[in-house]
This record gives structure tokens, C-alpha cells and sequence, in this order.
């Protein structure tokens, strides 16, 4: 008898694992299957049920933030010290007197600051349009809410 013919010796080709082998006999909790199935006497063969329990909430990650809200405001203080120094920069620069008119008042201002003025008021006015949005989107979203509080009082 060769070692390829012994049943009993694993091979190079299974890798020593005997449960993947055909003839390896069956592990004792599962049915036999496959030709040689057919040929092992029949089991007592009573239907398994099997019953998983429910699987449980894997709770979320929350991707780890490189720092808090202290952070975050020391970095907004920071960019804000650099874009103030900025426009101060700006400001000194631009220096020459130029005339204004508005609504009939004439002035002379820097030039560098009657442009820092100009930026700030389309800030605002920015700042008025999204602020009448904002409103909008509020009024928009307590409606909703007062409709969903209703359907689930009626279904309930």
C-alpha cells in the first residue's frame, strides 16, 4: 500500500486538513452528503430547527474628531486674526483720498476703507438674505412637524 492509497495518512494535496477530504468520515453533527452519502447506513433523521437570535444593534462609530469645539474656536479666532491683519495690510495700502456720493451726502474717504465698507455692507445684506431663509425653513419645518404629530396621533 502507497501513502497516496492509506486513508489515513493526510496528503500534500489536502494540506493535512482530513474534514476536506471525500473520504474523510463526516463530523457527527452534520449530514452525510456527497456519493459516498449514499453508501453510510441512513441516520435517524429528526428535522433541525434552527433558531438565531436577533441580531443586536452594532452601536455606530462616530468618526474620532481631531479635536473638540475649543479647537475648532481657537482656529476660527486664529483664521479671523490672520484676515483682520489682512485687511488692515489693505487698508494702509490704499490710502488716497477718493470722493464719495450717496444720496446726495459727499465725502472723502480712504480708498481702502470706503472698500472695507462696501465688503461689510454686502456681508449684511448677505446675511439679511440667508437670515429671511432661515425663517422660511423654520415656518416650513414646524408645519411639517405639526402634520406628522397629527397623523401619529390619528394612527395610534
Amino acid at each position: 500500500m502507497t501513502a497516496s492509497d492509506d486513508p489515513t495518512r493526510p496528503t500534500a494535496s489536502t494540506g493535512g486538513n482530513d474534514a476536506t477530504r471525500p473520504d474523510a468520515p463526516a463530523a457527527k453533527d452534520s449530514p452525510p452528503t456527497g456519493r459516498r452519502a449514499a453508501e453510510r447506513p441512513a441516520q435517524e433523521s429528526q428535522p433541525v430547527q434552527e433558531t438565531r437570535p436577533a441580531p443586536e444593534p452594532q452601536p455606530v462609530e462616530e468618526p474620532m474628531a481631531s479635536g473638540g469645539k475649543t479647537a475648532g474656536m481657537w482656529i476660527g479666532l486664529i483664521l479671523g486674526a490672520i484676515i483682520l491683519v489682512l485687511l488692515l495690510i489693505f487698508v494702509i495700502q490704499n490710502n488716497v483720498t477718493a470722493g464719495f456720493q450717496y444720496f446726495g451726502a459727499e465725502f472723502d474717504l480712504p480708498l481702502g476703507v470706503a472698500m472695507l465698507l462696501a465688503a461689510i455692507a454686502g456681508a449684511l445684506v448677505m446675511a439679511l438674505v440667508g437670515s429671511v431663509r432661515m425663517i422660511q425653513m423654520s415656518w416650513t419645518i414646524r408645519k411639517l412637524r405639526k402634520q406628522q404629530d397629527k397623523i401619529h396621533r390619528a394612527t395610534r
